[in-house]
């Protein structure tokens, strides 16, 4: 009776572990601004044309190494402020990760500093080949730090 016991309290142990653990790990929201760490993010979707060229009237067609010329893609764009002040973060490396259907992982990739309306952001493209929910995780890494801070949201692939 007594194996039994220990055995069920390693169990119970190991859960209350497991929980502790997926507590401490931010969740992914739905939505497109979040708070994490005293940073705001804030990120737009932007549908790229079939052919994966940005419009002749775009400022930088070669931006972020021109768009993959795929369906279905995508060009992000993050801004980081200080959540309080609402002053643009300084970062010395970005970085979005994506998961989701046709990406098995999570892959990561630099995102480049751009300007929007006058305002320091980041951006990269990316490829969402099939419908369903994707998640994008940010990783920020503000000037002076070591560590990255990280931003999960989920969305849905536009129609």
């Amino acid at each position: 009776m007594q194996a039994a016991r220990t055995g069920s309290s390693q169990a119970f142990a190991a859960i209350a572990v497991a929980a502790t653990l997926a507590a401490c790990s931010p969740r992914p929201v739905q939505g497109q601004s979040q708070v994490v760490d005293g940073l705001k993010f804030d990120y737009g979707l932007v549908a790229e044309p079939a052919r994966g060229a940005p419009p002749a009237s775009h400022p930088d067609p070669s931006m972020h190494g021109g768009a993959p010329a795929q369906p279905h893609t995508y060009h992000v764009v993050l801004s980081v402020a200080d959540a309080k002040t609402g002053q643009k973060v300084d970062a010395s490396e970005v970085a979005v990760g994506l998961s989701g259907p046709g990406h098995p992982g999570t892959n990561i990739a630099p995102m480049e500093a751009m300007s929007v309306n006058g305002q320091a952001s980041y951006g990269h493209y990316v490829v969402l080949p099939e419908p369903g929910p994707y998640r994008l995780e940010f990783r920020v890494t503000p000037s002076g730090k070591h560590q990255p801070v990280k931003a999960r949201f989920t969305l849905e692939r536009p129609a």
